[in-house]
């Protein structure tokens, strides 16, 4: 490998486009994943050919490793993307989005009134200031217990969407008319343990410790696990409707259209959809 302290190209590398604040603000992130400067914000550079090719890799996109590979390239702060709590990928992808392609995206809007169609350029640095974190400092207080929760790992919100992806083959095969009753029941029994297992885990995951009314602050993940299978239902419910609380709060990519037909001219709210796959296309 050349060393670029001596390649007459070097004033010719890539150089920070834009710098962003994480709404995390550091928080959450494993020691050694990141390095923030003193100012807070976080330099972004546009992609390479390589990153490029590499977000267009349909295995790496399903597995995470293609958006570990391009935040690490183009955010050289993160030293380790799969740390990084879960808050803090929008920002980063959209900015990176930004970085490299300038900060308009096509997207297809529908109105839902009249299902007119229209193509809309979106000024993502409008979205990119949309994003906020909500405050996760707000424990669950339930039956004597202070339950704090926290944002999930890339790691584990991939591993999530992995999950949730083998359970949607697994339903269609389910709907295969060609199974008989037995079999298809055999397999629904299947996904229905997984999906049990599923909210299981990543309600565990959002957990970071619970504090008992004797002052005992557990955090061991296999404790907590353990108690969400044996606890009153009623503690679940609280914690699930937190978190829905959380997702609310922030939810960002909602936006406000007036249809264009001059038949119906409504106002209507269309979500702008962020798929990895297309959004550095």
């Amino acid at each position: 490998m050349s060393n670029s302290s001596n390649n007459p190209l070097a004033k010719h590398f890539r150089q920070p486009v834009l710098y962003v604040k994480l709404p995390s603000q550091g928080r959450w992130w494993a020691e050694g994943s990141i390095s923030i400067p003193v100012t807070g914000d976080l330099p972004v550079f546009s992609m390479t050919a390589k990153d490029e090719i590499t977000m267009k890799t349909p295995d790496a996109l399903m597995n995470g490793s293609s958006t570990v590979h391009v935040i690490e390239s183009c955010c050289p702060s993160v030293k380790d993307a799969w740390k990084m709590p879960a808050v803090d990928l929008d920002t980063l992808l959209i900015a990176i989005r930004i970085a490299s392609y300038g900060k308009e995206m096509d997207f297809t809007a529908v109105c839902p009134h009249c299902t007119t169609q229209v193509e809309k350029a979106i000024d993502l640095t409008v979205m990119l200031g949309k994003i906020t974190c909500a405050d996760w400092n707000q424990p669950v207080q339930v039956d004597g217990l202070e339950i704090v929760l926290k944002p999930q790992s890339y790691e584990d919100y991939n591993k999530n969407n992995m999950v949730n992806y083998e359970e949607q083959r697994l339903l269609q095969l389910v709907q295969d008319e060609n199974l008989d009753e037995a079999e298809k029941s055999r397999q629904f029994d299947v996904l229905f343990q997984k999906l049990i297992e599923t909210s299981i885990a990543q309600i565990s995951r959002s957990i970071a410790g619970i504090r008992t009314e004797d002052g005992v602050l557990v955090t061991e993940p296999e404790f907590i696990r353990e108690f969400l299978d044996n606890c009153d239902k009623r503690i679940w419910e609280h914690i699930k409707a937190r978190l829905d609380q959380i997702r609310d709060e922030t939810s960002w990519n909602q936006i406000n259209l007036t249809c264009e037909n001059p038949e119906c001219c409504k106002d209507y709210v269309t979500p702008f959809v962020f798929e990895q796959s297309n959004f550095f296309a």
